[in-house]
């Protein structure tokens, strides 16, 4: 009895509930009315009374339609309003990172070139730029000197003795072979002031390219041999950064393959670089392979020997991508919902990767450019038809809201994703809504797009 009396009390709570929400919200009254409900002429007309603002022309025409008529126009079609997305290809991303050291663009130690000397003239300073070509050191070369100014005067000698016996020549005073031999003499004595001012040249130590000198470590006076290093000459305004890159991800790399360093120095900043060297074979000892990344440091705020955090963003092979809330798990493993001829079938998947808004996976059921359901996946059974509401892409088919609602209805050419899902799952809660005031035992209300369907 005290069972009876509870369930009587419950339905009178429901029944009050829905004659307040029936009063106070017309537009569910008005989508009760319109839609195909089978409902009594009493419980209509009840309706009606609840809320009279929403018994226009139209809903007093279904009012008046025949019970049975209505009756049968609920029954005609059980789709299930779903939202699809498509299934696409996509990489898989490896991050690897490494400790790298600098190293300049170009860096060259330079000394005397077969020569040796005393320090006569220092041409720069410590750390100062410096072009190509410019002198870096000036040893003495007084006797270089004297040796151009001899083979320049030997040279003069041999030029006038060649004029001279070619006059001989043509008056025939000396033979053919006479002159030729005084010619031979003019060009040795040429080649010997070559020499005399190559010799010279090499007093001036240069350097070699554009870029910044090191510490000069020789100062006037100093006496320097061949294997005395003058300087170091850097090209800085791009740096190399160089690492090792484990067995694992060779084959992913290739030239031009974009990286980021960190400087330990200077954490806050990160320089964009490129792969521009990969050696041809790996170190047996570490099973690394040697790499070098090259970054701009046109600002000259990095120096050769600083450590970096290298870091690389690999793409790895291609698999099947689809969005990530489409996988269903089930006892056997996941799943996704295939959509086939406008109905759901049952599609088992291995998960390669997960990102944010895509994940890897591979099947032998699916393949790109399937249709799978992304939303109302909870109504979807096996074999069951399905209607489009939305799809995981730029166009959506027609998707229209409930009466009343404030939910706007997407355009049937171009609706982004985003209303089409916002549609979908207002039109749910109305539905739901309307289910929880109704009295029990009376159907949930279907969705107006099911309606046109039937």
């Amino acid at each position: 009895m005290a069972f009876l009396k509870q369930l009587f009390v419950t339905l009178l709570v429901l029944l009050g509930a829905s004659v307040a929400y029936l009063t106070f919200d017309p537009s569910a009254a008005r989508w009760i009315l319109e839609s195909d409900i089978p409902l009594t002429p009493a419980v209509r007309s009840a309706v009606v009374w609840l809320a009279p603002e929403a018994a226009s022309p139209e809903t007093k025409k279904v009012a008046e339609r025949p019970g049975r008529e209505r009756a049968g126009a609920g029954r005609g079609s059980n789709a299930t309003p779903v939202v699809a997305g498509e299934v696409t290809t996509g990489s898989t991303r490896t991050r690897m990172r490494a400790i790298g050291t600098g190293d300049a663009a170009r860096s060259i130690v330079v000394y005397p070139d077969n020569t040796t000397g005393i320090v006569a003239e220092i041409g720069v300073g410590s750390g100062e730029k410096v072009e190509e070509d410019d002198v870096l050191v000036r040893l003495e070369r007084a006797s270089e000197e004297i040796a151009v100014e001899r083979a320049r005067i030997a040279l003069d000698a041999a030029e006038d003795k060649v004029t001279r016996f070619e006059r001989l020549r043509k008056s025939n005073t000396l033979s053919a072979v006479e002159v030729d031999t005084i010619i031979r003499e003019r060009d040795n004595a040429r080649l010997d002031l070559r020499t005399a001012e190559i010799a010279l040249g090499k007093r001036d130590i240069r350097a070699p390219i554009a870029g910044r000198v090191g510490i000069v470590s020789v100062d006037k006076g100093d006496l320097v041999g061949s294997q005395t290093v003058i300087a170091t000459v850097d090209e800085r305004e791009r740096l190399k950064v160089i690492f090792y890159t484990p067995e694992s991800f060779v084959q992913e790399l290739t030239i031009g393959t974009p990286v980021q360093a960190v400087s330990t120095a200077r954490p806050g900043k990160t320089y964009e670089g490129h792969i521009s060297a990969i050696d041809s074979r790996l170190d047996e000892t570490s099973r690394t392979l040697r790499t070098e990344a090259t970054i701009d440091n046109s600002d000259d705020a990095l120096r050769p020997g600083m450590s970096f955090t290298v870091t690389l963003s690999l793409e790895g092979e291609k698999y099947l991508s689809l969005d990530p809330i489409a996988v269903v798990w089930e006892r056997t493993g996941p799943i996704v919902w295939k959509i086939i001829d406008g109905k759901a079938q049952k599609a088992p998947i291995r998960i390669v990767e997960r990102n944010v808004d895509r994940v890897l996976v591979i099947s032998d059921a699916i393949e790109a450019g399937d249709l799978v359901v992304v939303e109302g996946l909870q109504s979807v059974r096996a074999g069951g038809a399905v209607e489009i509401q939305g799809s995981d892409g730029p166009e959506l088919s027609g998707a229209p809201t409930l009466p009343g609602s404030a939910v706007p209805t997407p355009s049937a050419e171009n609706a982004p994703r985003a209303r089409g899902r916002r549609s979908f799952l207002a039109s749910e809660a109305v539905r739901s809504a309307a289910a929880a005031a109704l009295p029990t035992g009376t159907p949930p209300p279907a969705s107006k797009a099911e309606s046109s369907a039937r």
